[in-house]
């Protein structure tokens, strides 16, 4: 009887979750099809402004900004600092997640605010050491591809549901994050109804916590990260680990650069998983 309210309470809250996070995902979806291209302007004025406008749209929740970036680095109009600006940036749909817990209460405002901040500004940080460690060391770097131009599809209402509301958020995005969260929330209320998580997760060795974090943060999806989003917001994890995983993972924002280049992309995961072990366990040891 306990698991059936247990997974009743789950499959409620996830459905409530997902139902915001989809609103949300529609929205971003829209304001980034109208405006990305007058922003992308900013990246072809100088390299300091490229470095800006990949973490600001690594920033924006989702995949849809990452995404747009990937295109410009695949097309070389946009360096390896400024791709490793964007995923470092990046948090992938785990950002709606903590948009959606702003709104329920369960964590404030401030929280997802300082988040993204610092997530931006380590973007600008470690997109002018990515170009100095590549310059430095010589690093090749996968050429870019042939720009073929494409007569552009005329926008409208119904090519937006069919290719983005459906093709996209639904098709690609939304039923694993429901999944997922659905899985979360049922294993972690399970477990707390039976055993003392905060106790246990207390008397852990944290860094071996944020070693996993961080190695969770390595897989190129999104949904094991929001287990980290779950148990930051209940107090199980400190904000150091859950910055970590965020420096780490990039949701679906690296599969373009798989496919394009398995080398950039292990590149890019690399400097990343260091740049996470590093800010991770430095505010760790400061208590944080």
């Amino acid at each position: 009887m306990e698991i059936l309210n247990t997974l009743s309470a789950s499959l409620q809250a996830s459905v409530e979750i997902t139902l915001i996070i989809f609103i949300l995902m529609v929205v971003v979806e829209l304001l980034v099809l109208k405006y990305k291209e007058k922003i992308i302007e900013f990246t072809q004025k100088n390299k300091f402004l490229s470095y800006i406008t990949a973490s600001f749209f690594g920033s924006i929740p989702g995949c849809v900004g990452t995404f747009a970036m990937d295109s410009l680095y695949m097309a070389g109009l946009l360096g390896f600092g400024g791709i490793i600006a964007a995923m470092v940036a990046t948090s992938g749909d785990e950002a709606f997640l903590l948009i959606s817990m702003v709104f329920s209460g369960e964590i404030g405002f401030d929280i997802f605010l300082g988040l993204t901040a610092i997530l931006f500004l380590l973007g600008i940080l470690a997109g002018f050491i990515g170009d100095f460690i590549t310059r430095k060391n010589r690093l090749a770097i996968h050429e870019k591809c042939e720009i073929i131009c494409h007569e552009k599809e005329f926008f409208n209402f119904k090519h937006f549901l069919k290719e983005h509301v459906y093709g996209h958020i639904l098709k690609k995005h939304l039923w694993q994050i429901f999944l997922w969260l659905l899985g979360a929330i049922f294993i972690i209320e399970l477990l707390q109804n039976r055993i003392d998580l905060e106790g246990l997760f207390r008397s852990a060795n944290a860094f071996y916590i944020l070693l996993a974090a961080v190695l969770v943060g390595v897989l190129p999806i999104s949904g094991p990260n929001v287990v980290l989003v779950m148990l930051f917001a209940k107090g199980l994890i400190p904000f150091s680990i859950l910055l970590a995983n965020s420096i780490v993972q990039d949701g679906h924002g690296l599969l373009p650069i798989l496919g394009f280049s398995l080398k950039d992309a292990l590149k890019i995961k690399g400097f990343n998983l260091a740049l996470g072990l590093f800010v991770g366990g430095l505010l760790l040891l400061f208590g944080f």
